[in-house]
């Protein structure tokens, strides 16, 4: 039996006693497919788009709120590897939510996110970014909905964050990769988006 069929067994398994839905790396990869089924299921989710700087929260399948966001320094395309300053695109979750002290970079407020994907992972596996244990790890951290590894060449640590509110308010993409958004704004989905909550970001 091939490693990979071995790993995609072990992967059902694990998905099977968590009580969780293993990852299918081509619909999480489609934006937009996954936004309109969010809305036509009722679902929840926040959606931020890169090119037009907004994110809407949405609950119960309907927009309830509209905010402005800002993004990776570098903006053209989808995040590949560590340090190029670009905010991934794809279907991610919310992994984390912390309350800062006022950090003078991250605001008042941090909801780390689930990047690397599987989508990532599997570029990332095919040109040799990442070695085959690696890209297991990434798959099954996915299939659980816990936090991938955050240290491997494709970057880790992408959030959605406060703080430089003159830039955001500015519209002007200041981040190293994360998702900024005024603190105010982020208070609000702060309250009501739990650990686990989707977020979609488009390109």
């Amino acid at each position: 039996m091939k490693a990979s069929i071995k790993v995609f067994l072990v992967i059902m398994v694990l998905c099977s006693q968590l009580g969780v839905q293993p990852v299918n790396a081509a619909a999480l990869q489609d934006g937009s497919s996954y936004l309109h089924e969010v809305r036509a299921t009722g679902g929840t989710a926040i959606w931020f788009d890169k090119s037009d700087k907004f994110c809407k929260v949405i609950l119960g399948g309907n927009e309830i709120a509209t905010f402005q966001a800002v993004f990776g320094v570098n903006p053209n395309g989808d995040k590949e590897k560590q340090g190029d300053y670009k905010t991934p695109v794809g279907i991610f979750y919310v992994v984390e939510k912390e309350r800062l002290q006022d950090h003078p970079y991250l605001g008042k407020k941090w909801l780390g996110i689930s990047y690397p994907d599987v989508g990532h992972a599997e570029e990332a596996l095919r040109t040799k970014l990442i070695d085959d244990d690696e890209y297991h790890e990434i798959i099954m951290a996915n299939a659980a909905k816990v936090i991938p590894p955050q240290d491997t060449a494709l970057g880790g640590y992408i959030g959605i964050h406060g703080g430089r509110e003159n830039l955001t308010q500015e519209g002007i993409n200041w981040t190293e990769g994360c998702i900024a958004m005024l603190d105010k704004d982020l208070e609000f989905v702060f309250k009501i988006l739990p650990v686990g909550t989707p977020v979609i970001v488009t390109a």
